[in-house]
C-alpha cells in the first residue's frame, strides 16, 4: 500500500494512473489529494509543450527559480550541463531522482561548488510523467530535498513499436535539429507475466553563433558609447581604454608598450585586413562577436526494460541504460572560437592539483617577463623588443568539448510477506565525462619559440608541427561520478480509523557516492598558471538512514501524515541529521479542502566542499602593489593590477550541514466537476548555508619570493618600478576556505487552476493557469538581512540569473476529433538590476550605478556622469512574455504529425545590464533564452504499429 502519496517514489509505482493525469481530464488529480503539493507534467503535455528536451520543459516551470543552471550560460564551470532550482533555493536545494532513485550527480560543479544532476542528459521520449514535488522532503529522501523534489518517472510498460522523426530550427538563424527514436516492446505482464521494452534515441543541435544575432536589437549592442556619457565601445575588433590593443583575426601587428600609448609611432602593422593604426582607432577593424549563444550537443540513448511476474504478487522489474552526450562550448568571455591569441606577459606559474596551489619556476624566462619578439625579429621595423598583437594562424579553433557516458542500472522488487508490502531496490549509476580544452597555450613554450635566434616562430603561419605540439598540448581531463544505493522498506494497514486504513511504513537506505574530477592535466602540472577557472574534486560520501512514515485518516474528512528520517554519514558522523515532518489534509466537503506541511530539512556538505578539492579562478587586485587600479600611480608594476593571481576555494572539514525549516498551507477547490484549482503558500528558510568567500577574505596570502620586474606603469612607459615596503613580488595565490556564513528565507505563493469544457460538436477546450509569486527573498550575510525578491540578487550563485517576483503560464488546448492544437503563454516579471547584498556588504549605497560599475563589468565604467548617463534601462529588466503553440494531427490509428513553434511571435530578450551569463550580450540565458534563440519550428510525425 501506498502510505503517503507525497513519496513521489511510491507514487510512481503504487498509484493508480487516473490518480495523476491533470491537464485534459476531469478526474480529481493525485497533487490535490496529498498534503503537499505535486505538479504532475504527463507524457501528453510534453508532446504538447513542443519541446524535445526535459530540460527546456523543467526550465519553463513557474516554480523554476534563481540559480538554475542553462546551456546558454558557456562561462559556468559545469558549461553543457542543466540544473533545476525549485523556490530559486539554487540547484543543490532540489533533488533529482530517476523512477524514485537517487543518480550519480554531475562529476562537474556549479560553481565547483554545488552538487546537481544534469536533467540534459535524461532521454525526452522514455519519460512517463514527471512529478515536481513543491515542498521541503528530506524527512522522505534525506539530504538536499529543502526547497523540493523532481520525480522523473520513465515508462514501465510498453508494447509494440513507436517510431518518431522531427526537425526544425530557429527562423533567425542556427540551432537546427534532429531528432528521432523507436520504441519496441513486447509482453503484457497480465496476460504474458512480463514485457519487455528497448528505447532508442537520437538528438542532434547545431550551435546558434553569437554572430547570428549580432544587430538583432538592444540585447546585442555593444557600443555603450552610444548610451550616456563615456561608455566604451566593446564591438571586437574596436579599441578602448580597457582595450587599447584589440587582437583581428587574420591580422597582425606590432606593438612597442616603452613607447605609451598604443599609436601610430609606436605600432607596426605586418599581415591582414587591418592595415593601420588609422584604420584601427577609427573602429575600420571591427568584426562580428565570436563564440556560440548556443552550443552545439549530440546526444545518443538506449534504455532497456524487463518486467518479470513471479509466484504470488512478487515482481521484479529491470532497467538498464546509457546516456551519451557531446558538447561543444565555445565561451566568448574566455576568447573561444577564435585561433589563440599571442601572449603578453609571462605570468607566474602557480599549478593547482590539491589543498595548496604549488609555484612552478620557469627554467628559461623571468616569470613575470613582457613577451616580445627581438627588434631584429623578420617584419619589426620598430627597432626595439615589440610585442605581438593578433592571433595565431598556426593555432587552433579554441573551444571545449565535453563528451559524457551517464551508465545506469535499477532493479526493483516488490511483493508481500504476510501483511505487509514489501520493496526492496538496487540503483548502481556512473557518469564518466571527458573534457578537452582545445586550443591552451603554453605561454613559455610560445615565448621561447618566438626569441629563437634560428628559425624563429612564424607569425604568420606555416610553423612545425613540432613547434605546435609543444606550444599547443593536449589539456584534458577524464572524470567520473558513481553512486550505489540499496533501499527497502515495507508498508501495512496497522488498524481501521473512521476514515480508512491507519497506514504504516519504515525502511531502510545505504547510500555510496564518489566523484574523481582532476583539473585538467596542464593545470595540474602546473604548465598553465592556474587563474584561470579550473576545479578539481575528489572524494566518496556513505550515507546509512532509517526512515519511518504515518498516514492516518482520522476521519473521512481528516488525514495526518507524519515522517521521520535519521541520516548517518561515514565514520565520523559529523553530518549526522534527524530531519521529522508532518502534513494534514482536511476536506469538510467534496469541493473544498485545506491543506498543509510542517517539516525540517538538510543538505550535508558534499565531496567538493569537503573532500581532497579546490575551485581557482583569477583574484582580485594585488591591493599592496596596486592600491588604485583605476588610476595606477607612475612605477606601479602592470602585473600587479591585472587578476594574475590565483584565487582557490579550499574544501573545509569542519563544515556543518544546512539545515531548513519549511511550511505551506494551502486550499483545494474543485466546485464543479471539470475544474479544479489549488492555493498554496510556502516559506523555507535555509541556515548554515555553505558559502564561497570572496578574495577579498582570503586568509592564505603567498607572494613570490622573485622581486617584481618588468613593464610599469609611467608617463612613457618606462618609469622604474615603485616597490612598497614589505611587497617584494606578486601576488601568487590566495586561499579561503567554505564556511557555513548565511541564512536565506524565501516567502510566496502558487496558484494552479485547470478546466475542462465539452464544447459538443465543437469539441473539449482545456485551460490551465500556473502562477509563482516570490513575496520575499531575504539572504542574511554577516548579521544584516537584504532583501532579494524581484533584484538580481544574489549575483554570485550560478550564471547570475536573477530573481524575478513571477513567473506565470497559461495553456489553452483544443481537442476534436483529429486535431489537438495547445497554445501557452509564458511570462517572466522584470526586476531590478541591483543586488543589495552584493554592494551592501562591501559597504556601498545600493544604487544603479554602484552596482552596474562595481559589479557588471568594465563596459559601464566610463561612465562619467553618475546616474544621470545611464538610460533607465540599465536600471530594470523589463518582463518577457512569449507564446509557443503546438499543432497535433491524427491522420490515422498509426500515424500522428505534429507541429510546432516556439517563441512564436519572436519576442527579443529584454536588456539585462547586470547578468554576466550571456556574455558578449546583456541578455540573461537563464530565464530568457527563448528570446535570443527567437522563433523556432519544427515538424515531425509519429508511426505507432
Amino acid at each position: 500500500m501506498a502510505v503517503s502519496p507525497v513519496m513521489a517514489q511510491q507514487a510512481a509505482d503504487q498509484a493508480p494512473v487516473q490518480r495523476i493525469e491533470i491537464t485534459g481530464s476531469s478526474i480529481r488529480r493525485a497533487d490535490a489529494e496529498t498534503p503537499s503539493p505535486v505538479q504532475v507534467i504527463t507524457s501528453e503535455e510534453l508532446k504538447q509543450s513542443g519541446y524535445t528536451s526535459i530540460a527546456q520543459v523543467l526550465g519553463n516551470i513557474t516554480a523554476n527559480g534563481q540559480g538554475t543552471l542553462s546551456q546558454g550560460f558557456s562561462g559556468a564551470f559545469a558549461a553543457g550541463a542543466q540544473a533545476v532550482s525549485l523556490r530559486g533555493m539554487n540547484s543543490s536545494a532540489t533533488l533529482v531522482l530517476i523512477d524514485g532513485h537517487r543518480v550519480a550527480s554531475n562529476p562537474m560543479f556549479d560553481d565547483g561548488q554545488r552538487s546537481f544532476v544534469d536533467i540534459g542528459s535524461i532521454p525526452f521520449d522514455a519519460i512517463e510523467r514527471v512529478e515536481v514535488l513543491k515542498d521541503g522532503a528530506s524527512a522522505q529522501y534525506g539530504s538536499d530535498a529543502m526547497a523540493g523534489v523532481v520525480n522523473i518517472i520513465l515508462k514501465k510498460n510498453f508494447k509494440g513499436t513507436t517510431v518518431n522523426v522531427e526537425g526544425g530550427g530557429a527562423t533567425e538563424g542556427g540551432g537546427a535539429t534532429t531528432h528521432a527514436s523507436i520504441t519496441s516492446g513486447m509482453g503484457d505482464l497480465d496476460s504474458d507475466g512480463y514485457n519487455a521494452f528497448l528505447t532508442f534515441e537520437y538528438r542532434h543541435e547545431q550551435p546558434i553563433t553569437n554572430a547570428s544575432r549580432f544587430g538583432d536589437g538592444a540585447w546585442t549592442n555593444l557600443n555603450f558609447g552610444a548610451y550616456g556619457t563615456g561608455g566604451f565601445n566593446w564591438t571586437p575588433g574596436v579599441p578602448n581604454p580597457t582595450r587599447p590593443t584589440p587582437s583581428i583575426p587574420g591580422s597582425i601587428y606590432l606593438y612597442n608598450p616603452a613607447g605609451g600609448p598604443a599609436s601610430a609611432s609606436n605600432t607596426e602593422f605586418l599581415s591582414g585586413p587591418c592595415k593601420s593604426w588609422a584604420m584601427l582607432s577609427s573602429g575600420g577593424c571591427a568584426f562580428s562577436p565570436i563564440g556560440n549563444l548556443q552550443p552545439e550537443t549530440e546526444n545518443l540513448n538506449v534504455m532497456a526494460s524487463f518486467t518479470k511476474k513471479l509466484a504470488g504478487d512478487w515482481q521484479i522489474a529491470t532497467k538498464a541504460s546509457l546516456f551519451s552526450s557531446t558538447v561543444d562550448v565555445t565561451n566568448a568571455a574566455a576568447g573561444q572560437g577564435l585561433r589563440p591569441g599571442f601572449p603578453a606577459f609571462l605570468n607566474p606559474a602557480v599549478g593547482v592539483n590539491g589543498a595548496t596551489p604549488f609555484v612552478v619556476n620557469y627554467p628559461n624566462l623571468a616569470p613575470s617577463a613582457t613577451v616580445t619578439v627581438p627588434a631584429n625579429y623578420p617584419g619589426n621595423t620598430l627597432g626595439v623588443p615589440a610585442q605581438v598583437i593578433g592571433l595565431d594562424a598556426s593555432g587552433p579553433i579554441s573551444e571545449t568539448e565535453i563528451q559524457t557516458k551517464n551508465y545506469r542500472f535499477a532493479v526493483d522488487l516488490t511483493g508481500s510477506i504476510g501483511e505487509w508490502d514489501t520493496q526492496t531496490s538496487l540503483t548502481l549509476s556512473r557518469i564518466n565525462q571527458y573534457d578537452n580544452n582545445i586550443g591552451t597555450m603554453n605561454s613559455e613554450a610560445m615565448a621561447l619559440a618566438l626569441n629563437r635566434a634560428a628559425s624563429p616562430y612564424s607569425l604568420t603561419g606555416n610553423n612545425s608541427a613540432t613547434d605546435i605540439a609543444a606550444i599547443y598540448p593536449a589539456n584534458v581531463t577524464n572524470m567520473y561520478s558513481e553512486l550505489g544505493s540499496l533501499e527497502t522498506h515495507a508498508s501495512r494497514s496497522l488498524m481501521q480509523l473512521p476514515g480508512g486504513d491507519l497506514g504504516f511504513s519504515f525502511g531502510a537506505a545505504y547510500l555510496f557516492t564518489k566523484v574523481d574530477a582532476p583539473p585538467p592535466n596542464l593545470y595540474a602540472a602546473g604548465d598553465i598558471p592556474g587563474n584561470s577557472f579550473v576545479q578539481f574534486v575528489n572524494g566518496e560520501q556513505s550515507d546509512t538512514s532509517l526512515f519511518a512514515e504515518v498516514a492516518a485518516p482520522v476521519t473521512k474528512a481528516l488525514e495526518l501524515d507524519a515522517h521521520a528520517r535519521y541520516d548517518h554519514f561515514g565514520l565520523s558522523g559529523q553530518n549526522n541529521s534527524f530531519t521529522p515532518s508532518a502534513g494534514f489534509k482536511w476536506a469538510p466537503s467534496p469541493v473544498v479542502a485545506l491543506r498543509g506541511t510542517l517539516a525540517t530539512g538538510f543538505r550535508a556538505p558534499n565531496v567538493a566542499e569537503t573532500g581532497k578539492s579546490g575551485l581557482t579562478f583569477a583574484g582580485g587586485n594585488d591591493t599592496m602593489l596596486c592600491p588604485n587600479p583605476g588610476s595606477p600611480a607612475p612605477g606601479t608594476p602592470v602585473l600587479s593590477c591585472l587578476p594574475t593571481a590565483v584565487f582557490q576555494t579550499g574544501s573545509n572539514s569542519h563544515l556543518n550541514p544546512e539545515k531548513s525549516d519549511s511550511a505551506t498551507l494551502g486550499v483545494i477547490l474543485e466546485p464543479i466537476k471539470g475544474w479544479s484549482s489549488t492555493f498554496d503558500v510556502y516559506d523555507i528558510k535555509v541556515k548554515n548555508q555553505i558559502y564561497t568567500p570572496p578574495p577579498s577574505v582570503a586568509n592564505t596570502l603567498v607572494r613570490s619570493s622573485v622581486p617584481v620586474s618588468g613593464l610599469c606603469y609611467g608617463a612613457t612607459g618606462t618609469a622604474p618600478c615603485v616597490i612598497p615596503g614589505g611587497a617584494n613580488g606578486l601576488l601568487l595565490y590566495e586561499i579561503a576556505p567554505y564556511e557555513n556564513t548565511n541564512d536565506t528565507e524565501v516567502r510566496g505563493f502558487e496558484l494552479e487552476t485547470h478546466y475542462k469544457w465539452k464544447l459538443g460538436e465543437f469539441g473539449t477546450l482545456y485551460t490551465g493557469f500556473d502562477w509563482s509569486h516570490t513575496l520575499s527573498y531575504i539572504l542574511n550575510v554577516g548579521g544584516t538581512a537584504y532583501q532579494l525578491a524581484g533584484t538580481h540578487g544574489p549575483e554570485l550563485i550560478g550564471g547570475d540569473t536573477a530573481n524575478p517576483k513571477d513567473r506565470m503560464q497559461a495553456t489553452l488546448t483544443w481537442d476534436k476529433g483529429p486535431w489537438d492544437v495547445t497554445a501557452v503563454e509564458n511570462y517572466i516579471s522584470g526586476y531590478t538590476n541591483t543586488d543589495p547584498s552584493y554592494v551592501g556588504s562591501l559597504g556601498l549605497p545600493n544604487d544603479c550605478a554602484t552596482n552596474l560599475q562595481t559589479y557588471s563589468g568594465v563596459q559601464f565604467s566610463g561612465y562619467t556622469g553618475g546616474m544621470s548617463s545611464y538610460p533607465a534601462s540599465f536600471c530594470k529588466t523589463d518582463s518577457f512574455f512569449t507564446t509557443d503553440l503546438t499543432v497535433r494531427y491524427k491522420y490515422s490509428k498509426q500515424l500522428v504529425m505534429h507541429f510546432a513553434a516556439n517563441n512564436l511571435f519572436n519576442r527579443q530578450p529584454p536588456y539585462d545590464a547586470n547578468t554576466y551569463g550571456g556574455t558578449p550580450y546583456q541578455y540573461n540565458p537563464s530565464l530568457h533564452m527563448a528570446g535570443a534563440i527567437g522563433r523556432f519550428v519544427q515538424a515531425g510525425v509519429t508511426y505507432s504499429f
